[in-house]
């Protein structure tokens, strides 16, 4: 069989058509002719053939990482106006708290956002008729009292993108790319053309170190607009103002409340004018506690977690270790000497031998199989199941019934990981959070958080929102559609906390699906089931206990009357006395519901009540029977009949 092979070729110019006195023409036409008036001083144009391949490479170049985000923004979050807003201050209030808590300081966070006369306009056909839409430029300033930055380092912190503390560190922390303020810097610099503000100052310096910056996109490095010291209102702290177009929603001050909800031990206070020249709003989340979680602490990757790649150049890059079980015993967790020698035994390498010489998948092959420890689980820092009930009921501070559920710490691919929930059920403040379906129906809603900050959107595709899903709330006493939220009047929270959060896009907006955080998941959310079933069953006894209450109610001043004429005694004393042993009943059961033990009285409130008028309840001879309470209600004239 003939093989045909086609060669695809381009025309490239290789010189510009000038003229005599230095003048660019017009190009030559597809045809090759020029205009007859300027043929004459048109000189012939060199043209070479090259493949569509070549043509290709002379197009080629490399890009930095602030070139690739300024262009694709959307994947952090920075896609609209909206999204951006709420993005911005997501990222710089993560960096305020990660600096508190790193200092070992309650954190106290203030956040200003004021709409200014300037106006962003964007093509959209948001709009009824399509065109301009016009957003407000948002004057953002977000002030911690956390650690600072020092002077030489804060034009590379907040100007080179990619560069931070947080990406080589294997320990639990809310930025993990040290990306998501430079993501803000480049949208506010795109839409407002306004350079960042930043003002730091560290404990030992006498004053603050103020630097207005830009991030010069096509090199990756700040450009440095001004720079001087200045007075700062906090002994060390740090504040970053930045002007960016956004689109005021209920989003953004959702995202406060739950980020207060998430840290307990945060003060955090949020001023917004949402449209220029409207009065100022305020918002004030104070600390729940003022205990300080346990800090998280750093930890050496676990052989497990790592991609064959990953470990493959972290092998041929090795400069420290002259042995292979040096290597392993110095760069990753739970791995000791024996440990190390087991491994490379069982990898048919010899404990001796270069680091260069390891064969990865073989090595990482006999991980798998062997008893390789999982990482250790006490790195974390989680909110902790008090800390996050007494959270919610500062949120929710009208709720019926709030529990909380926590499971062990675990680890998913040798990285570790805890789940803690919660919940609050009914009330105003929960039913006005919850989604209204008809009158007197509700949608529950789902708060999601890792490590300890809130995912605002793609709850669809999040894998904490879809195990909620998964649970048949119905054996729960909890109504549901099939393979839908609760149908219910309750907000859950779910808490994820690792040193690495499989998150499946760089914004951050939902949690990847593996199989070990599922299962804990599900496992929590049960033991969270059976807390609300054990209220709602406890309610609906009360409700049936008030309700035959009710009932006696109704009769106690007809039973009071005939035994008054049965005994000669006050009518008014003995309905006194009949009302009074109801309540006495009430509480015994209660007691009795409480402690789990003891036997109730098979004997009615009458029958107390008149063993209490007659005397000592041992001489007297009269029993009435107990009779089980029928189904149907009797009217007064038929009883008296």
């Amino acid at each position: 069989m003939a093989i045909c092979q086609v060669r695809v070729c381009c025309l490239v110019d290789v010189a510009p058509e000038v003229g005599p006195q230095g003048k660019a023409h017009k190009r030559v036409s597809s045809s090759g002719k020029t205009s007859p008036k300027k043929q004459k001083h048109a000189k012939p144009v060199h043209r070479e053939l090259l493949t569509v391949a070549e043509a290709e490479a002379r197009k080629m170049r490399a890009v930095n990482p602030a070139q690739y985000y300024r262009q694709n923004l959307g994947q952090l979050g920075f896609g609209d106006p909206e999204h951006a807003l709420v993005q911005t201050i997501k990222e710089l209030m993560d960096n305020s708290l990660d600096a508190c808590e790193a200092m070992g300081v309650l954190p106290e966070v203030t956040v200003e956002l004021t709409a200014t006369a300037k106006k962003y306009e964007v093509v959209t056909n948001k709009t009824k008729d399509g065109g301009v839409r016009a957003f407000p430029v948002f004057r953002l300033a977000v002030e911690d009292n956390g650690c600072g930055v020092l002077k030489g380092k804060v034009a590379k912190c907040f100007g080179s993108v990619l560069y931070g503390s947080k990406f080589f560190s294997f320990k639990q922390s809310r930025g993990q790319q040290g990306l998501g303020v430079h993501a803000a810097i480049i949208y506010a610099q795109l839409t407002s053309l306004e350079p960042a503000v930043i003002t730091t100052k560290i404990e030992s310096d006498p004053k603050a170190y103020r630097v207005v910056l830009k991030i010069d996109t096509e090199r990756n490095s700040p450009v440095v607009v001004s720079s001087e010291e200045v007075d700062f209102p906090r002994s060390h702290g740090t504040r970053v103002e930045l002007m960016i177009a956004g689109d005021y929603t209920q989003k953004v001050e959702s995202f406060i409340k739950e980020l207060s909800l998430a840290n307990p031990h945060a003060d955090l206070k949020f001023t917004v004018v949402a449209q220029a020249g409207q009065e100022p709003k305020e918002l004030h989340f104070k600390r729940a506690n003022e205990i300080l979680p346990p800090p998280p602490k750093e930890i050496k990757p676990h052989l497990l977690s790592m991609e064959p790649g990953a470990l493959l150049e972290m092998k041929s890059n090795d400069a420290c270790c002259a042995t292979a079980k040096q290597f392993l015993v110095r760069h990753f967790v739970r791995i000791s000497d024996a440990k190390a020698e087991d491994l490379l035994k069982a990898a048919g390498l010899s404990p001796t031998s270069s680091p260069k010489e390891i064969d990865v998948e073989a090595l990482l092959k006999a991980a798998r199989e062997g008893d390789l420890m999982r990482p250790p689980l006490d790195v974390l820092s989680p909110i902790g199941e008090d800390a996050l009930r007494q959270s919610i009921r500062r949120i929710y501070s009208d709720a019926e019934f709030i529990c909380t559920a926590s499971r062990e710490p675990w680890s998913y691919r040798g990285v570790p990981f805890q789940i803690e929930v919660g919940a609050a059920y009914g009330g105003k403040s929960v039913i006005g959070d919850c989604e209204r379906v008809k009158e007197g129906v509700f949608k529950s809603r789902v708060i999601r958080l890792a490590n300890k900050c809130p995912l605002i959107y793609d709850s669809r595709d999040c894998l904490l929102y879809k195990v909620v899903k998964e649970i048949n709330w119905k054996n729960y006493k909890l109504p549901q559609d099939e393979g839908n939220l609760p149908m219910a009047p309750i907000v859950i929270i779910i808490s994820l906390v690792s040193t690495k959060v499989p998150y499946s896009v760089p914004g951050k907006f939902a949690v990847a699906y593996h199989e070990e955080i599922r299962e804990q998941l599900r496992l929590a959310l049960q033991s969270l089931g059976r807390l609300i079933q054990g209220y709602i069953s406890h309610r609906q006894r009360q409700e049936h206990e008030q309700h035959r209450q009710s009932i006696f109610q109704i009769y106690a001043r007809e039973i009071a009357r005939d035994m008054s004429v049965l005994t000669g005694q006050d009518q008014e004393l003995i309905y006194n006395r009949l009302m009074a042993s109801v309540k006495t009943k009430k509480q015994k059961a209660r007691a009795i519901r409480a402690h789990g033990s003891g036997t109730p009285s098979t004997q009615t409130p009458a029958t107390d009540a008149i063993r209490s008028l007659a005397g000592d309840p041992a001489e007297i001879p009269v029993e009435i029977p107990v009779q089980k309470p029928k189904k149907q209600q009797f009217t007064l004239e038929e009883y008296l009949r």
